[in-house]
């Protein structure tokens, strides 16, 4: 815990502060809307308003892919619809300092010699540029725990086919290629030369961002469902990476055929991708937020009023709708029917994967069957490995046909039959695994369904993507910015990979985060009660610090009913706690912050607490090696890590200097199993890895900078999970080894 106190005071007064009007051009008052998991726990979800008041010299506006031609003449008609507000909103915000930067990706050529252009490419390169920020993603971990509400697999035109042909004639006559008409950015926005950016690159934007010291992004433009979500600047990457990101979700439209499913009409599937946004992805804003009126409708406009209806397909290709299902499935005849199975997933490939031969290997094969399946990456063939063992069939990928750093479309056909083991994407000795969520149909027409019309990145929803892992210390924003209160602390993982930690939503709570990053409370603490430091016991339950009540509570999760297991008056505050081998004591400190002292506590089994040192510094992290055998805890204030050894009766002896910091707070502490202490540095925006004669081996950037606590879960325990203060989110990185609990 870091300044709880001082911090609970400031948090009381956001309310307020956030709904006061902006002081000159200085700040601006916003609504950002999101959805939170609904608290009967049936999965379902709730609108939350959040009101927050942002600095607009740290606020950036992206204006995403809003070009001057597109293939779909519908979606010009719709983007000219509200591109004039569009431009009134930009003006405003560049008048109150907030950095413009325009992306009309693919169009960098015509603007190499423009002053904004030239004033991207000038932004100093940034101290710390994340992992593949010039990729397209495709899905963050919390979107696919959802379904994609709509299929975009047809690239999403919804115009008359008559007039369809005319405008794509017209395209041509003006010397444009139809697919991909646009070559700069839509002349109804404008472009101020003096103060504006004009890139298309992750990076270079990213410079920008660092540059400006910018801490919340906007993001406007087309398309929602693709550019605006997958682009290297797009939401996800924005999102994951650690900025304060919204949707302005009036000033966006969708690419979508309402002939596709869920078969509504455009704008309601519009709707539905911005809720997806808001419950899996950030918060979103609307554009009278910053010039006032009401909140900008495209219902009802020209494009809908002359678009002649949507393209309709065929009833049988209409009714070909691909549905999720789990590989291998849950129930044996899952994938039954008459005709042909078709499969679906996409895959992230690294680049350095392509060394090697790419195969696709499906278990469960006989050689002898008379019809075998057919395999195609991204529309093209793959061909069967002659001398394939029996039980196990193998495709070799051609190399051509697969995109390297981005996202390949796998399709599979064959006759319906049982799955009983995943299918494997292999290239040298990495593989993938794909067992999860793929989209299926069973065809009785002897359609060609192996490939889309555009790349698979535009055309398939997130949910059905499988990807490797992210290489070790990288981090990455597992929940949305916003759901925790400053007082964020105590992360610990159930035996279910669930991360718990306090004051999600509201003060005064413990919140639930799945492995997924999805958070919901999940329980509140009794009146006057805040939680700080947790740990699990060995059946279940799990032990909070409740320091404003010198408590120690525990909780059983599956009644959610909350005990009082020690109380100490002596106490300061319970702060952070460690559990022993025995899995039944635990150890406290116990800070005092306003005399910048502290003392550490030992609470035995049954709730009785031994106090076992006194005038120590600012007692905070504390953790206890993987031998049993030493106690670690660190000093905020003072910047020191000490160690003691504890003693068969559980007391301390032989206290010794690890290491003394020079600069920056402590806070959370945690050893890995090899006995490496872990430490958040608040104040300085990392984690420090220390072995235990403290020799630094790393520091790892945690995306701001106030990390406030850690604890090591996820595969293998090897993911360590990071509560952030900065951001009031949960941030998760890999370790190369496990932690010691």
């Amino acid at each position: 815990m870091q300044y709880h106190l001082r911090l609970l005071r400031i948090f009381v007064l956001i309310p307020v502060w956030c709904m006061c009007q902006a002081d000159g051009s200085d700040r601006i008052p916003l609504t950002l809307r999101t959805a939170m998991l609904a608290p009967d726990g049936d999965g379902g979800f709730v609108s939350v308003n959040r009101q927050e008041s942002w600095q607009t010299e740290q606020t950036a506006m992206i204006v995403c892919d809003v070009w001057d031609y597109h293939h779909s003449r519908n979606a010009v008609e719709r983007l000219e619809a509200f591109a004039p507000r569009l431009n009134e909103v930009l003006n405003e915000a560049r008048r109150r300092g907030v950095t413009i930067i325009h992306a009309p990706s693919d169009c960098m050529d015509f603007y190499h010699d423009h002053p904004a252009r030239i004033r991207a490419l000038a932004a100093p390169q940034a101290s710390h540029v994340p992992y593949a920020i010039d990729a397209w993603c495709s899905a963050i971990a919390r979107e696919q725990s959802g379904v994609f509400p709509i299929d975009q697999a047809d690239g999403g035109e919804d115009d008359d086919p008559q007039q369809l042909a005319a405008w794509r004639e017209k395209l041509a006559a003006m010397g444009r290629n139809p697919q991909l008409p646009w070559q700069t950015q839509s002349p109804l926005i404008t472009i101020d030369d003096d103060q504006d950016f004009i890139s298309d690159s992750g990076s270079e934007i990213w410079n920008i961002l660092s540059e400006r010291k910018i801490r919340n992004v906007v993001l406007t433009g087309v398309h929602v469902n693709m550019c605006v979500l997958g682009r290297p600047f797009g939401l996800r990457q924005m999102a994951r990476n650690g900025m304060h990101v919204v949707l302005m979700r009036d000033m966006t439209d969708a690419m979508y055929n309402p002939a596709s499913w869920p078969y509504v009409d455009h704008h309601e599937g519009t709707r539905r991708v911005i809720e997806h946004i808001e419950r899996y992805v950030c918060p979103t804003i609307s554009s009278d937020q910053w010039i006032g009126g009401e909140e900008f409708q495209l219902s009802g406009t020209k494009a809908t009023a002359v678009s002649g209806g949507p393209r309709q397909l065929p009833l049988t290709q209409r009714n070909r709708h691909w549905q999720l299902t789990a590989l291998p499935p849950r129930s044996a005849d899952a994938l039954a029917g008459e005709g042909t199975l078709w499969l679906r997933c996409t895959a992230w490939i690294p680049q350095h994967w392509l060394s090697n031969e790419l195969s696709l290997q499906i278990p469960g094969s006989r050689r002898s069957d008379p019809v075998q399946q057919r395999i195609w990456i991204n529309g093209q063939p793959a061909s069967a490995v002659p001398g394939t063992a029996d039980g196990l069939m193998e495709y070799r990928l051609p190399p051509a046909a697969i995109a390297p750093d981005d996202v390949n479309l796998v399709v599979i056909a064959m006759p319906p039959r049982s799955i009983r083991e995943a299918f494997t994407l292999r290239g040298g000795e990495a593989e993938l695994t794909l067992a999860g969520r793929w989209q299926y149909c069973l065809d009785t027409e002897d359609a060609d369904l192996s490939a889309l019309p555009l790349p698979a990145k535009f055309g398939i929803g997130p949910d059905v993507l499988f990807a490797p892992e992210d290489p070790l210390w990288v981090p990455r924003a597992m929940t949305q910015v916003g759901q925790f209160t400053p007082g964020i602390e105590g992360p610990a993982v159930d035996a279910q990979g669930n991360i718990f930690a306090v004051n999600f939503a509201r003060q005064g709570t413990i919140g639930r985060v799945r492995p997924d990053g999805m958070a919901e409370v999940f329980v509140d603490l009794p009146e006057g009660s805040v939680g700080n430091g947790i740990r699990f016991a060995d059946n279940g339950d799990f032990f909070v610090a409740d320091y404003t009540r010198h408590n120690v509570l525990r909780v059983h999760p599956l009644t959610r009913e909350i005990v009082v297991h020690s109380h100490q008056p002596l106490m300061n505050q319970p702060n952070d706690l460690a559990l022993a081998p025995d899995r039944k004591t635990l150890f406290a400190s116990d800070p005092n912050w306003a005399e910048g002292t502290g003392q550490l506590w030992r609470i035995d089994a049954d709730g009785s607490a031994q106090r076992l040192a006194a005038g120590m510094g600012t007692t905070n992290g504390i953790d206890i090696s993987p031998d049993g055998k030493t106690l670690y805890v660190n000093e905020s204030v003072q910047r020191n890590v000490w160690a003691f050894t504890i003693t068969r009766e559980g007391d301390l002896t032989d206290k010794r200097l690890v290491k003394q910091f020079p600069d920056h707070g402590f806070d959370g502490m945690r050893c890995d199993i090899d006995g490496n202490l872990y430490i958040t540095r608040y104040g300085k925006g990392t984690v420090v890895k220390m072995t235990p004669e403290g020799t630094i081996l790393r520091e790892i950037p945690v995306l701001g900078d106030k990390p406030s606590n850690l604890c090591f879960g996820g595969p293998e325990r090897r993911t360590i999970y990071v509560t952030e203060v900065d951001g009031l989110r949960i941030v998760s990185f890999r370790a190369d080894r496990p932690g010691r609990e």
